[in-house]
């Protein structure tokens, strides 16, 4: 099967990444711009090697999953073969906390938005993700200016609480996911979001409107232990295919 790069890059884990068209995709990451055609262009690169998580076995995993029903067979075979990114901290945690009644063409507007607002320009009309400091003096009106709406109280808390994030990587899931929603505005769904899309929590199994219609619909018997030990990876895969259908 082959990797799906469109799906990886645009399909709802990252809001960093954007189609050049002609088959080509960049992102400012690490304080420059990337840009790659496949995955053969990130494993020429250190960062984009570790952030593509390319030292785990994807395809073994795509079939595994594939073989536990005849609606993740459909799922992955429909799909092609997908990865789970390996992001910054601080930003998957923005990101997420836009992502809040919202769909994929807004938030990344509002990703670049931020961008432009409180980042640096790397090259013409191109910039980092604001870090923690560079948004030291946002206030609630700026940000509710740039059209973050009832997400802008959430974005100062975490902020103010952006050193929290260093803490996670020796917590057990559950205290990983207790300690992120002290940050005002993250819930379960946002908390286990940034869990997978930052530290490689293969356990989290987030709930949105799209995954609350799969599990009503074609697994109404069954909760996220049901695809262990592939829970983040099975979601991705049937809120792709739930998408797409």
């Amino acid at each position: 099967m082959n990797e799906n790069i469109r799906e990886i890059l645009l399909g709802g884990q990252s809001f960093s990444w954007r189609d050049d068209g002609g088959g080509t995709y960049s992102a400012v990451l690490n304080d420059k711009i990337y840009r790659i055609r496949g995955l053969e262009d990130a494993a020429k690169d250190p960062f984009l090697a570790d952030y593509f998580d390319l030292s785990y076995d994807y395809d073994k995993a795509a079939r595994e999953i594939a073989d536990k029903d005849d609606i993740l067979r459909e799922a992955v075979t429909s799909t092609g073969v997908i990865r789970l990114l390996k992001q910054d901290h601080w930003t998957a945690t923005i990101s997420f906390i836009l992502s809040q009644n919202n769909n994929i063409k807004r938030i990344t507007g509002l990703y670049d938005r931020l961008s432009k607002r409180y980042g640096h320009e790397i090259e013409e009309g191109r910039f980092t993700f604001p870090t923690p400091d560079e948004m030291k003096g946002a206030t609630e009106e700026e940000l509710r200016g740039l059209g973050t709406g009832f997400r802008a109280p959430f974005i100062l808390d975490a902020i103010e609480k952006a050193p929290l994030l260093d803490t996670l990587d020796t917590l057990s899931f559950d205290e990983a996911m207790a300690r992120l929603q002290t940050i005002k505005g993250i819930g379960p769904k946002v908390a286990s979001c940034i869990l997978i899309f930052s530290y490689q929590r293969r356990e989290g199994f987030p709930m949105d409107v799209w995954m609350k219609k799969v599990m009503k619909e074609y697994y109404p018997d069954k909760d996220p232990s049901y695809f262990h030990p592939y829970e983040a990876l099975s979601q991705q895969y049937l809120f792709s295919w739930i998408r797409n259908k």
